[in-house]
């Protein structure tokens, strides 16, 4: 009798969930909205600076990923916003590295209208995905139903961003860019936990350096991978890997870094012991290493060009999951006839390409991607501008294995939607 009435009650839940997720909703626009700039670079008028901004909360709260009422007890690494400003004199962009769990269209929109002379489309808002920072989606709170979410945090978060930014347009200079890529060891470091080998080897470093004198004006660090070498117990604050690799970087005279993740989804962690602060460490260190291989043989990058395309999509909101979180207000989402606003991007620097992803996004599927679009070394810049969940193929969505990957997606079609946003296809 106790199972059968609970579950009833969970069917009334679900059944009540899926009726009034259509509450407080907004129409869908008749068309998405598209925005697309080409910024031409002449000879030395491409300008780079960078900076960084401490975002380390107070002691005691929630923590986002892994379990719920999980609070932080201490501060193992400072949590950094990182920005590196490329632009000519009439023309600024920006890509941010914040390390956090994951930042909401909404949130990144909101903390966009800060950045003065800055377009919406033309900032990259990029999570590191820690999981050892404060809880910004609100999923994670005391219980199911209660949220861990920090509004007074969001307001520090956004200060942060608009300082690190400003900073950094204040610090450009003329400069040049070089391009490295350096791969990771097949087994040993980085593991995809459903399949094996399946993950992107790659590590990206975009470098600029000043034309005068030579000095490093910012570092793009770009590796796919979850920041997770601390373990699901811990409830000490981190920055995990990414904190001792920009640290390292600077440390070793390459200057700032801004750290950007990759198609980390369904699920690609790090393959290291301990899993502590000794580990932390040490997988810092080696990634640090690499890129420096990759920066030793870096070719010069030509930049003609900086062009940006953006375009909303619409991701149905159908996990119960996610329609229960909504319906508690735990989850603060706008939707738009039953689905989540969201984004998708492209930035082309020179010969040097990225699309950019409002989640984690699964390899296959940015293999996929790459292979439609025919750029085999197209970058893909995981969890910008949103946090939505896994982005999954059709294949592995339909694939039992990836149940748990599936039920912290919006719904079944999201990868394939953003394929095909991203695509055409």
């Amino acid at each position: 009798m106790r199972r059968s009435a609970a579950r009833g009650v969970w069917v009334l839940v679900c059944t009540v969930a899926a009726g009034c997720a259509g509450i407080f909703q907004h129409t869908r626009p008749a068309t998405s909205m598209q925005y697309a700039v080409t910024a031409s670079v002449a000879a030395n008028t491409l300008w780079v600076g960078s900076a960084e901004r401490d975002i380390t909360p107070a002691i005691g709260g929630y923590l986002g990923g892994f379990d719920i009422a999980r609070t932080s007890s201490a501060v193992s690494s400072p949590l950094k916003v990182r920005a590196l400003f490329v632009g000519t004199p009439s023309r600024p962009f920006a890509i941010v590295g914040i390390d956090n769990l994951g930042v909401m269209r909404e949130d990144c929109d909101w903390i966009k209208r800060g950045l003065v002379g800055f377009a919406n489309g033309d900032v990259f808002l990029c999570a590191s995905h820690t999981h050892a920072g404060p809880d910004l989606i609100g999923l994670w709170g005391y219980w199911f139903l209660s949220s861990g979410r920090d509004r007074e945090y969001l307001v520090t978060l956004r200060d942060a961003v608009v300082a690190a930014v400003a900073e950094a347009r204040t610090n450009a200079a003329p400069a040049t860019f070089v391009h490295g890529e350096a791969m990771l060891p097949p087994r040993g470091l980085v593991k995809n936990a459903n399949r094996a080998e399946v993950f992107d080897r790659r590590i990206t470093v975009l470098h600029a350096k000043a034309i005068g004198d030579g000095r490093p004006l910012g570092t793009l660090l770009h590796l796919a991978c979850h920041p997770e070498v601390m373990p699901r117990r811990n409830t000490a604050i981190s920055s995990d890997f990414v904190g001792v690799w920009c640290d390292t970087w600077r440390a070793r005279g390459h200057g700032q870094a801004v750290f950007v993740n990759g198609a980390l989804g369904a699920m690609i962690s790090p393959d290291v012991q301990p899993r502590d602060e000794v580990g932390v460490a040490a997988f810092g260190t080696q990634v640090c290493t690499l890129a420096e291989q990759a920066l030793a043989t870096a070719a010069p990058l030509p930049v003609d060009a900086i062009e940006v395309r953006r375009a909303d999509v619409y991701l149905p909101m159908e996990s119960v999951g996610f329609r229960i979180g909504r319906l508690t207000t735990v989850l603060q989402r706008e939707l738009f006839d039953g689905a989540a606003r969201s984004t998708v991007g492209w930035l082309r620097l020179g010969t040097f390409e990225a699309v950019a992803v409002p989640g984690e996004m699964e390899p296959a599927l940015a293999e996929q991607v790459r292979a439609e679009l025919r750029r085999p070394g197209l970058v893909v810049f995981g969890l910008c501008d949103d946090e939505v969940g896994y982005l999954l193929r059709a294949q592995e969505a339909a694939d039992p294995e990836y149940a748990y990957e599936l039920g912290m997606s919006p719904c079944r079609e999201a990868g394939e939607i953003v394929r095909t946003a991203l695509t055409g296809r």
